[in-house]
């Protein structure tokens, strides 16, 4: 028996196995489950000790052993890539993707029917939180087969909301709530005027500078929210 050859195989399957439980702790411990990382590392040594039989087999005559423990590191491998291959697929994508397409938490971008800013960057998809404040989940591999635009920031827009305030209200609580909308949003040169008169109530027009666009339509919905919010408030409490 050739004692060099069993040495050396020994050493590079040790080795081997440090340098893939190392990448597997590095570039893959975000996304595998406590499960998942033991399957992991199950595979990880059969692929040491069938490094080592490689190695060490012409020496110890053990062909048919190092045979059988490739064909269980081959099998178990296969059912764990058809079991995550979407996920690993994703997380390979997201490890690349936001480099090459230049992405950044806070970009404005428009995608299919969708838009909104850019909230996290997760290490499967992107966190997108649309003017409805409401958050679009969307996978990297998405981003890859269909085009978006990122919006830029240019000077000064001009946002026009109108408002139906029925009769019976006070126009004074919706300056008030608007005003407070417009210093969470920065906008400026507000003007609250009235546009229509009539049987029901008067329609009011909000105007406005606001620095970003992409903002129009979350600060519209937050508008509407807060003046109807303060509108139910009212209403219960004279009930």
């Amino acid at each position: 028996m050739d004692f060099g050859a069993v040495i050396f195989g020994g050493v590079v399957a040790v080795v081997a196995f440090f340098l893939a439980m190392y990448s597997v702790k590095k570039f893959f411990s975000k996304i595998l489950t406590r499960e998942e990382r033991y399957l992991v590392e199950f595979l990880v040594l059969l692929f040491s000790i069938s490094l080592f039989l490689a190695v060490a087999s012409p020496a110890t005559q053990l062909h048919y052993l190092f045979f059988l423990v490739l064909a269980v590191f081959v099998i178990a491998m296969g059912i764990l890539l058809l079991g995550t291959w979407r996920v690993l697929e994703q997380y390979l994508t997201g490890l690349f993707v936001t480099k090459v397409l230049d992405l950044h938490v806070g970009d404005y971008i428009e995608f299919n029917n969708m838009r909104g800013y850019i909230t996290a960057l997760e290490d499967t998809y992107i966190v997108l939180r649309d003017p409805r404040r409401e958050y679009v989940y969307i996978p990297y591999t998405t981003l890859l087969r269909r085009p978006f635009r990122r919006v830029k920031t240019p000077e000064g827009h001009e946002v026009r909301i109108r408002l139906f305030v029925p009769r019976g209200h006070e126009l004074k609580k919706v300056r008030e709530a608007v005003e407070q909308v417009a210093k969470e949003y920065g906008l400026e040169r507000l003007s609250v005027d009235v546009e229509k008169i009539g049987v029901k109530g008067v329609v009011v027009v909000v105007r406005g500078m606001l620095k970003d666009p992409r903002q129009e339509d979350e600060v519209k919905y937050a508008v509407l929210d807060r003046v109807y919010a303060t509108f139910q408030s009212i209403r219960q409490t004279t009930d």
